[in-house]
């Protein structure tokens, strides 16, 4: 089988890393513009992510290359009366005592209003990460990571094109031949080169061309999630042994929320807020103070919540934010990318399987994420 991956940011590097591992995928071409700059979004990182990405690569290689530090949950700040950590669980927490995790949950969700998470499990997590320290004992403290995006992707595309399988091709797609039932006969470059393959994998994006050119079908969700702009910075360390955490900080702002993630060589930090309900300069103001440098001049990064109503088609189908964008979540749009390069596998092994149960089932996570995100609105 012969895949044409359009798009090399970090959704299509990631898609060629999972993809060239099957056995019956015996060529990938991965075309990539160098006049579309990569967004770069995504610099923290769920479980899924180590087990599906990261289970063939060298990991010290990873960790210099990508600037990657350890990332072992989310710390939310000032959400509730109490700080706390939401954080990777081992089953052997829960087969210590009896349980699963399921009905751990069901016991947790009995718990006294009063009685705070922490005080019955995660306890020695919490402590443990407010010393900055990093276990060694991955089966007992899993861990995931944080890393710099654009170091990222340029690690991946190293490792990807020592493989035989991969071919790269510096170009600009501009028009894509499709059949009504969505079958995409050939797509075309720039200069009129025509690319044929028998799937193809549109990792491009953000971007007009989903409707334009793929004529992708969006859902917008802006009517329950609010926020539509992002300020983004890179932040120098001041004091590097406080400041280099292993864990994602979510902090709550007057309009929103912001992110603080440190790789090994600076702090990822941004604020997730609705122009409909605070001015950019406001919100630039808060986002300064909060941070202590009025003095830095933070990129804005517009967004509209949505998503693809059928990403999965004939003999295509979207990975990425061409499936949709949610808010600058980075891990969970990570995660999500992950679950669709999934889901896309079985379909590539099984001929058996159900495109409508495939986009039910990417909804379905799609909407799990929505109700997560306004989950933390709501009770903040």
């Amino acid at each position: 089988m012969h895949i044409c991956i359009i798009g090399t940011g970090a959704s299509g590097w990631i898609a060629c890393t999972m993809l060239k591992k099957l056995n019956f995928v015996k060529k990938i071409t991965i075309i990539g513009s160098s006049k579309i700059p990569s967004i770069g979004v995504g610099e923290s990182t769920t479980l899924n992510f180590v087990k599906n990405v990261l289970c063939n690569v060298d990991l010290k290689k990873f960790v210099r290359e990508s600037d990657a530090a350890v990332k072992y949950g989310v710390y939310y700040k000032n959400w509730s009366k109490r700080n706390f950590i939401h954080y990777f669980r081992s089953n052997q927490n829960f087969l210590r005592v009896n349980h699963t995790e399921e009905t751990w949950e069901e016991m947790l969700g009995n718990k006294d209003s009063n009685t705070h998470i922490h005080d019955l499990i995660g306890n020695k997590m919490w402590n443990f990460t407010q010393k900055n320290e990093v276990s060694l004992n991955l089966d007992e403290n899993p861990h995931s990571w944080h890393f710099d995006a654009g170091k990222f992707i340029k690690f991946l595309k190293r490792i990807n094109l020592e493989d035989n399988k991969v071919n790269f091709i510096d170009d600009t797609i501009v028009d894509c031949d499709i059949f009504a039932d969505g079958f995409i006969k050939n797509i075309v470059g720039e200069d009129k080169k025509i690319y044929t393959a028998d799937y193809f994998v549109n990792c491009c994006g953000d971007n007009e061309l989903n409707e334009k050119i793929f004529k992708e079908n969006y859902i917008l969700l802006s009517s329950y999630l609010l926020t539509n702009k992002a300020l983004v910075y890179p932040l120098k360390y001041k004091n590097k042994k406080e400041q280099f955490h292993p864990y994602t900080v979510a902090k709550t702002m007057k309009h929103g929320w912001r992110w603080i993630t440190p790789t090994q060589s600076r702090i990822g930090t941004g604020y997730v807020f609705s122009d409909n309900h605070v001015s950019i300069d406001e919100a630039t103001s808060e986002f300064l103070d909060d941070i202590g440098d009025k003095t830095i001049d933070p990129i804005l990064v517009d967004f509209t919540p949505k998503v693809n109503s059928t990403p999965f088609k004939v003999n295509s189908c979207t990975i990425g934010m061409s499936s949709g964008f949610l808010e600058p979540l980075d891990a969970p749009g990570l995660h999500m990318t992950i679950m669709s390069l999934n889901i896309l596998t079985t379909i590539l092994k099984e001929d058996d399987v159900s495109l409508d149960y495939a986009n039910q089932e990417f909804y379905q996570r799609d909407q799990w994420w929505c109700a997560f995100i306004l989950h933390q609105y709501k009770t903040c």
